[in-house]
């Protein structure tokens, strides 16, 4: 049985039986290797990438948080100079309060001693007003004496005839 053009039914089986183990030993030796590489290479970098994508969530929480604790620090920073600003002001009226009742009390002091002083110069003056006073009644009384013996001595000067 001869077909036309030369064509052998068995050459043809032989022939796509021949192409059937290629392509099952391609499929088997080159197709499914380098598909499970490449599957796992997808694999490899899908995980890279999700790892990434994680990291990059990780790092936007963790500057959120750190954001969130600078605000927290700035917040507390600003109530210990708000604290620190109302203790050195209460310093500073303490002593303002301080610097006034030592001042009072010097001022009470000046003026007890400039009392104590005023008191002194007084009796000091009065003492020397005393004495002034005395040495003019005893000048004064001197003097009266001294008239007063003048004039006695003129007196019996008068009575008493001359002999001559």
């Amino acid at each position: 049985m001869g077909l036309p053009l030369n064509i052998d039914w068995q050459q043809i089986l032989l022939h796509l039986f021949n192409f059937l183990i290629l392509a099952g030993g391609l499929y088997l030796l080159l197709y499914k290797p380098v598909k499970q590489f490449m599957d796992k290479r997808e694999q490899t970098y899908q995980a890279m990438n999700d790892a990434a994508d994680q990291k990059a969530q990780q790092a936007q929480q963790a500057q959120q948080q750190a954001a969130q604790r600078l605000e927290q620090l700035n917040t507390e920073i600003a109530k210990k100079n708000s604290e620190a600003a109302q203790q050195a002001s209460l310093a500073a009226q303490k002593i303002l309060d301080e610097a006034e009742a030592e001042k009072a009390h010097i001022l009470a002091a000046a003026q007890q001693a400039a009392e104590q002083e005023k008191a002194r110069i007084v009796s000091q003056a009065s003492r020397e007003i005393e004495q002034l006073a005395m040495q003019a009644i005893d000048k004064a009384v001197r003097q009266a004496s001294k008239k007063d013996a003048l004039d006695a001595f003129l007196d019996s000067a008068q009575q008493t005839p001359k002999e001559d």
